[in-house]
């Protein structure tokens, strides 16, 4: 039997649906090509664009710092950085780019790893470079993707370490808003002028491939230039202030030396013993010489010029002896009872260096007598003698935050020592203490050359100025009104220690010109703190106050560095 199979004619509607379903794929993708590059093509050539773009900040050179003669006493001088971009840097690289940058591995991968925080912003791992040891990565660069090497201004502190506390350092900056690299101040002027001295900063764009090297510059435009700072004018005496920095050295103890020309409040001298090399900070130190310096027992990093607040001793006595003569409780001929070398008041002496007799205040003055004080501060009071000082300026900081840590110092009154030894626990023996320096009562050294200045000037000293053409703002001694008579007689006081034959200063007299002067010796628990505090009215007005730490009596010690400072600085021509 046969069987026979019929032949079908094939059907042509597989390859119609296969032939519909291949158009709409080519018209879909017709339709998304069209929609991405003729519809949204600007904006993705844009996005693309913006891909490849690595824009670079150009740091402000800050400004020039200069003394009150225009002695440039910090510049920028232009230097290599390093920088390394996260996103485009490749870890193979890693051991290269250490060897040819002078790291090592695990520091640089440490700064990596801090980098990488903000991936896409280049972040410096080495700053100011010379030609010679940036060059062996600079030969390289072209197969380095993600290092990126410019040039930006350093800072160079030219005027020494004599400037440190007074000018300060740089360091990076910490702010969220800051870039990477940034440099702010992190002390002194550096730190409280930072606004005027930064700038603005600039930036440029680069146009870099997938693997982070630079193929072109942009041509899109919209470089900026860095805006240079501020420069600033002191009123500081480059040469006063080395040699006051030179000669409170020679002690080998920490001290301090303000001088003050107090016809016009412009501060002369701000110095102080010991100092540290800012350039040397400001570049990096390693954190062992860090620790080294911060544990340092003199601690050098402080500033005992307007940063350390003291007991002043003795030369506090005009202050009280003014207070005396204004408020009426005494006059230039009172005499209380004779000093017989201490003065007893319940069940305690309160001693006096020396057996001075029967004095008046200008007697007192002169050969420093305690007891006079003791007797003669019982006809004020606490809180009398307490505002008086403030108006002075004490327990108040006087230069308005320009000194970055300016301490206050500390006027005691009735409410404060209540609080410190509650109701009752204080009695008339603290006021004794007081009247004569001691107790409660600390200062710092700019406070007591203002003291110097506001007595030669009757009150009229302007204040104290920092930077030339600042806004001045009225002295806290502008409402002191002393009475004519009243200085006269603290004035006669403080020219007898100098040419008296029982005055403290008489080593003073020597000098060429008339010295008006207190000295003092300031009780601490680790040794006595050598004051002197002072005036000259030729050939210039100068006021001055010198503070040796522990150093002994006044008269001894401190005396020797203010006649060093004034012959080595006015007798120069000043």
């Amino acid at each position: 039997m046969t069987v026979r199979f019929g032949t079908r004619k094939p059907s042509g509607r597989p390859v119609a649906g296969f032939f519909i379903i291949y158009v709409l794929i080519i018209a879909g993708l017709a339709a998304r090509l069209f929609h991405l590059q003729i519809l949204r093509g600007d904006y993705f050539r844009e996005i693309s664009a913006q891909n490849h773009i690595r824009i670079v900040m150009n740091p402000a050179p800050r400004g020039l710092i200069r003394d009150r003669n225009g002695e440039v006493l910090v510049d920028n001088v232009p230097s290599f950085r390093i920088s390394i971009v996260p996103s485009e840097f490749s870890t193979v690289d890693l051991p290269l780019v250490a060897g040819l940058s002078g790291l090592a591995p695990d520091s640089l991968s440490s700064l990596i790893e801090i980098a990488s925080s903000r991936p896409y912003r280049p972040f410096p791992i080495r700053t100011g470079l010379s030609v010679e040891e940036v060059s062996a990565i600079a030969e390289n660069l072209y197969r380095l993707g993600g290092v990126v090497i410019d040039v930006v201004p350093q800072r160079r502190y030219i005027c020494g370490p004599e400037f440190c506390h007074v000018i300060g350092y740089v360091g990076l900056a910490t702010s969220e808003e800051s870039y990477e690299g940034q440099v702010s101040g992190r002390s002194g002027l550096e730190l409280s002028l930072d606004q005027r001295l930064s700038g603005e900063p600039g930036y440029r764009r680069e146009v870099v491939d997938a693997l982070g090297k630079v193929v072109e510059e942009y041509e899109g435009g919209g470089e900026v230039s860095p805006r240079p700072g501020e420069d600033i004018t002191l009123t500081i005496d480059l040469g006063l202030q080395r040699l006051a920095t030179e000669v409170l050295a020679l002690e080998g103890v920490p001290g301090a030396a303000v001088v003050i020309d107090y016809s016009s409040g412009e501060i002369l001298c701000l110095a102080s013993s010991p100092v540290f090399d800012m350039g040397r900070i400001a570049s990096g130190v390693a954190g062992a010489e860090w620790d080294s310096i911060c544990s340092d027992p003199q601690r050098p990093l402080l500033s005992r010029a307007w940063a350390a607040r003291y007991p002043p001793g003795s030369v506090f006595k005009p202050v009280t002896a003014l207070y005396l003569l204004q408020s009426g409780s005494i006059d230039g001929s009172y005499r209380p009872d004779p000093c017989f070398g201490s003065y007893h008041l319940g069940g305690r002496d309160f001693g006096c260096w020396t057996v001075h007799g029967r004095l008046d205040v200008v007697g007192a003055l002169a050969q420093s007598c305690d007891v006079f004080f003791y007797r003669t501060i019982q006809l004020g009071s606490l809180d009398g003698l307490a505002a008086f000082a403030r108006g002075f300026g004490l327990g108040s900081r006087l230069m308005g935050g320009i000194l970055p840590g300016e301490c206050r110092g500390l006027v005691p009154s009735s409410a404060l020592l209540d609080s410190l030894y509650g109701d009752g626990g204080w009695g008339l023996g603290n006021l004794l203490n007081v009247s004569i320096g001691q107790g409660e009562l600390l200062v710092t050294p700019l406070q007591m050359a203002c003291i110097a200045g506001v007595i030669a000037s009757g009150g009229a000293m302007p204040s104290p100025m920092l930077v030339k053409d600042s806004d001045i703002s009225e002295p806290p001694w502008a409402d002191l009104d002393l009475p004519v008579e009243a200085v006269a007689l603290v004035t006669e006081g403080m020219r007898e220690a100098v040419a008296g034959d029982h005055g403290t200063l008489r080593s003073l007299g020597e000098l060429p010109w008339e010295f008006f002067g207190k000295s003092g010796t300031a009780e601490s628990s680790a040794g006595d703190h050598a004051w002197v505090i002072g005036f000259v009215r030729e050939p210039r007005p100068l006021a001055i106050a010198v503070v040796v730490e522990h150093g002994g009596h006044g008269g001894a010690v401190a005396a020797p560095i203010v006649s060093r400072i004034l012959q080595g600085y006015l007798g120069g021509g000043g």
